[in-house]
């Protein structure tokens, strides 16, 4: 973490940004003007806490900005855009923007996440000097913040989170009244981050990232869905007739130190037709795995199934 870092933000002036509602996540955006959510101003989302530090730390100097009187978002409340794991985000600080009481400029995104899930953002910049924040989902901390550790004039945040909800990252200009476009990618590793349910017929696998559902037919006509059965976090099993005939096991595990892949592993005990269906609910790729009618299951040794995020 870079050793400029500013001081916590204050907890009411979080809260205030949370009354915003996020929209549906999406994996690219290019964002649009700012949007009014309410009459309510978000004021210093990071304002007291960006005082402090430009206070003492600016490239330029001192200056003199007043905390006790923070500046409101030029047009209300800002738009909180979603922002998924594995995407880039393409955006743009303009004077339509909300600023903090040091008159600089932000903009700010939402993106679901998993306790024990390591996530990754890096903010990126030609035409300014970036800062990014992440909140926290109650709203009453500002758990990191980064000025240039992306490199450069860049900034990045590496944490682990701590909570599953949804996160706020402000993606911020480190110097007072600059704009310009600027890239945020996210990155997540590890504590699934996707929404995979478990029930009679759906395994979630790998810390409950992809899910796993099978579907199968016999020469007599008879056709249904594989019961799924939990074996540990990477493994299951699904039977199609009875509870104690298993038709197929599998494991999706992470082979990202090898290959930078997710690896797919599957063996059938049966000659019926099925299909096997795996998706990353994280990204919302999906890779099928399909055996014939009349045929002897053959194993899935898939190691290029997904890409790591």
């Amino acid at each position: 973490m870079n050793s400029r870092r500013k001081s916590l933000i204050p907890t009411a002036a979080i809260a205030i940004l949370l009354l915003v509602a996020a929209a549906p996540a999406g994996a690219q955006i290019s964002r649009p003007g700012p949007g009014v959510k309410s009459n309510v101003p978000v004021m210093s989302v990071v304002g007291q806490a960006k005082w402090e530090a430009v206070r003492s730390l600016h490239k330029g100097g001192a200056q003199a900005l007043s905390p006790s009187q923070p500046q409101d978002c030029v047009n209300g409340n800002p738009t909180v855009d979603p922002i998924s794991c594995g995407s880039t985000t393409n955006g743009q600080l303009t004077n339509a923007d909300c600023f903090l009481t040091d008159n600089s400029y932000y903009d700010v995104y939402s993106f679901p996440g998993t306790a024990g899930q390591q996530v990754t953002m890096t903010m990126t910049s030609s035409a300014f000097d970036t800062y990014l924040f992440l909140i926290d989902p109650s709203g009453s901390n500002d758990v990191a913040q980064d000025d240039d550790s992306g490199g450069g004039t860049n900034s990045q945040i590496v944490f682990t989170l701590t909570q599953t909800g949804t996160w706020f990252i402000v993606a911020n200009a480190f110097d007072p009244n600059v704009f310009g476009s600027y890239s945020v990618v996210l990155t997540c590793t590890g504590g699934g981050g996707g929404a995979c349910t478990p029930n009679a017929t759906t395994l979630c696998l790998n810390n409950g990232r992809y899910r796993v559902t099978v579907t199968f037919s016999t020469p007599a006509g008879q056709s249904g869905n594989g019961m799924a059965v939990t074996e540990t976090s990477d493994t299951g099993m699904f039977w199609f007739f009875s509870a104690n005939n298993i038709e197929i096991i599998i494991k999706v595990v992470t082979g990202c130190s090898f290959n930078s892949r997710v690896w797919v592993f599957a063996g059938g005990l049966t000659n019926v037709a099925y299909t096997i269906t795996v998706t990353d609910t994280v990204t919302g790729v999906s890779k099928t795995y399909s055996n014939p009618q009349g045929t002897p299951s053959q194993p899935v040794q898939d190691t290029d199934a997904f890409v790591c995020s």
